[in-house]
């Protein structure tokens, strides 16, 4: 995805362009939003997005600086990941897909009050009233309801997104991090050190395992971006994209794929 080696130099550039993308990005929004209104719909879905792959970016490098590392900043790394990815697949999908996020969501809130009922939270028949005032899924063709289902499908499960915009091989990226996000092996072991003597250490913080986490989000910033600003008035964000592609090298052709499947 990219032509630097992991250096000092090369992970300074990439913290560099981070910061830049993430100032750039409040600069952008400071006196509101300004598009066609003809993607309103659109263009306010994939903010949210956008929004949070840049928010949550701020808070890894506020946590790089306090000296928090990878194993522990990997649950806000995975989300970023996700969310660049499924940022690009809203945009490509448009309205659809908007459509889609919308159902999941209403889906999920169903499950919750389900979940709230079975478990005799008292609140579950408040919640109950709020979800029966949701408004009710619109009529749709035969091949609009297949493409619905499709892209509900795609926006729950992370693994058949990416193997349906042909990056299957990125998914070992986010299984990782979510192998560092939930109790594991890998989060009880994050902190405990295996000695030559096969005797066990305790530490007090996770291992420094390199600045891999400053160039993923790096590109997740980048990709974000790319996604979202040509949506705006103006294309806001292009001049300092491009630094940021030029200043660590970034191969574009591979940072928003396109559907295959």
């Amino acid at each position: 995805m990219s032509t630097f080696t992991v250096t000092d130099e090369t992970a300074a550039r990439a913290r560099g362009a981070a910061e830049h993308l993430i100032e750039a990005g409040d600069q952008a929004i400071a006196e509101g939003l300004k598009f066609p209104q003809a993607n309103y719909k659109v263009v306010l879905g994939a903010y949210g997005w956008w929004r949070l792959v840049n928010r949550a970016s701020l808070g890894v490098l506020t946590l790089i600086d306090r000296g928090f590392t990878a194993p522990e900043v990997a649950p806000l790394m995975r989300n970023i990941f996700n969310h660049a990815y499924a940022l690009n697949w809203l945009v490509d999908n448009g309205e659809a897909a908007v459509d889609a996020v919308m159902s999941a969501g209403a889906t999920s809130r169903e499950k919750l009050l389900k979940k709230l009922e079975r478990t005799g939270w008292a609140i579950a028949a408040q919640y109950g009233q709020t979800l029966d005032q949701q408004a009710a899924e619109p009529t749709r063709t035969a091949a609009e309801q297949s493409l619905h289902d499709k892209l509900v499908h795609e926006i729950g499960h992370v693994h058949d997104l990416l193997d349906r915009y042909g990056v299957p091989d990125l998914y070992p990226v986010y299984s990782h991090l979510s192998s560092l996000s939930h109790t594991s092996v890998d989060t009880a072991s994050a902190y405990l050190a295996e000695l030559d003597d096969g005797t066990v250490q305790i530490r007090a913080t996770a291992a420094d395992l390199g600045p891999a986490d400053v160039f993923q989000l790096a590109i997740s910033l980048i990709q974000a971006g790319r996604v979202f600003s040509p949506l705006l008035d103006g294309d806001p964000l292009k001049a300092a994209l491009d630094t940021a592609i030029s200043d660590i090298g970034v191969d574009t052709q591979s940072l928003l794929p396109r559907r295959v499947k």
